[in-house]
């Protein structure tokens, strides 16, 4: 799972420096965003502010640090270096995207390994600059639906599909709505603890319960419970603690290929130790997923 890449795209970001990203028909990173599909309409920023969650929040972030700055602006000493100051803040402020025109868009991606496309939506900012209309700023997009989703992390063939299921709708909302996001990725734990016949009444209990055949695997589905709980009855759930639990998942579902080699291995141990000496041998070899483990 490439981190940087998808914490470089859930903001706003040049269009001329949108990213590749991973092809959801042949996994390449060579989906590329085709500038000349690229469509727009304009929308108001009221609107805007009550129906996308991303602008809203950077809204408000742009807001208060522009208000940090002019409180520390207030309290300096001298007269021509805090007015420079306070010229410079308010230009770019003027001139920032969030205070451009605003405009929903739609755009295809393709795939330059295997040609086929991919579908997207979001926002298009086009920063103003007042004071010298020659020199334009670049726009600005932030992505909120692809179809088909793109997958965060590769999801073996080896995942049971409730599991992927759930992953998929996780990975499509973290991009418009990280606490969905992170409740769709809750489900995706529960559905693989009940791959992992663990007994429990809850969530909890049942990651207790792996606890004692996996011990590993649970202690890191522990922090991901927490993100997924706040997701389902909070709001503080950012896309950094989204990306971090996906990496983190990631690893607990490498599980399944683990137990894909163990299998496909089965042959070929039983035939080196019958000829080595299968009474020789001191360890008991016990196949690594166990049946129903009881609460």
């Amino acid at each position: 799972m490439d981190l940087s890449l998808w914490k470089r795209i859930s903001g706003f970001i040049e269009l001329d420096c949108y990213p590749n990203l991973p092809c959801p028909y042949c996994k390449k990173t060579e989906l590329q965003l085709e500038q000349d599909s690229l469509q727009t309409k304009p929308i108001s920023q009221e609107t805007l502010l009550s129906s996308s969650k991303k602008y809203k929040l950077e809204h408000n972030n742009k807001r208060n640090t522009l208000k940090s700055k002019q409180e520390t602006l207030s309290q300096s000493d001298g007269f021509w270096l805090p007015l420079i100051d306070a010229i410079s803040v308010a230009y770019q402020d003027l001139t920032h995207p969030l205070n451009g025109e605003a405009y929903l868009m739609t755009v295809f991606l393709t795939c330059h390994s295997c040609l086929k496309h991919v579908s997207a939506s979001g926002v298009l900012l086009k920063p103003q600059n007042p004071f010298d209309k020659n020199k334009v700023k670049p726009d600005h997009i932030k992505i909120e639906h692809f179809s088909p989703t793109i997958p965060i992390f590769p999801l073996s063939s080896n995942i049971p599909k409730p599991i992927c299921d759930e992953l998929i709708d996780a990975f499509k909302h973290f991009h418009f709505d990280p606490s969905s996001s992170a409740s769709k990725l809750r489900r995706a734990i529960e559905q693989f603890c009940n791959d992992m016949q663990v007994e429990g009444s809850n969530l909890n209990r049942k990651v207790q319960s792996l606890a004692k055949v996996y011990p590993e695997e649970a202690s890191y589905l522990e922090p991901l419970k927490l993100v997924g709980n706040e997701g389902t009855h909070g709001s503080g759930v950012e896309e950094l603690d989204l990306l971090y639990s996906f990496q983190i998942f990631q690893f607990v579902l490498e599980l399944y290929d683990r137990k894909e080699r163990f299998d496909a291995l089965q042959d070929t141990y039983k035939k080196l130790a019958e000829k080595m000496g299968s009474n020789k041998l001191q360890l008991e070899h016990k196949k690594p997923l166990p049946s129903a483990v009881k609460q």
